[in-house]
């Protein structure tokens, strides 16, 4: 049975060993500096109660790193083994994320997914997320 829990620092391992196994997911060198312990528990703080974990028997299995700028939810990262896909668990940890934000009084959430990943591109189509036709994301190192 799989269980949806708050994200916590204490998943910080798992976390990243999904992450980095799961195609689709970018592990260049920008983003694992990123993903530093120390970069995900601020995160996690700054974003209370907005990421989630999908559980099952005490061993992750899913992901979904989530946050706001006070306007727009941000969704980083979702991720589920490959072997619980198509059990809609990726559905139920973005629906977790969605309705915390609600619960913030946002009302627009948007998913970073890389332009190559198929598959989950796909899956974002399919729950309703479309793609921005009024803008793209550029950024740059500051």
């Amino acid at each position: 049975m799989i269980n949806i829990r708050e994200l916590t620092i204490n998943d910080y391992e798992a976390a990243i060993s999904l992450w980095k196994n799961t195609q689709g997911v970018c592990n260049c060198d920008k983003c694992t500096a990123l993903d530093s312990k120390e970069n995900i528990e601020k995160f996690l703080k700054r974003n209370k109660g907005l990421s989630f974990a999908a559980e099952e028997n005490g061993e992750l299995k899913g992901v979904v790193l989530c946050g706001h700028d006070g306007r727009t939810g941000l969704i980083y990262r979702l991720t589920v083994t490959e072997e619980l896909r198509k059990r809609n668990i990726g559905r139920k940890l973005v629906n977790s994320s969605v309705e915390a934000l609600r619960r913030e009084g946002l009302t627009t959430v948007k998913a970073f997914v890389l332009n190559d990943n198929d598959g989950g591109n796909a899956f974002w189509d399919k729950i309703g997320f479309g793609i921005s036709d009024i803008a793209v994301t550029r950024g740059r190192e500051v």
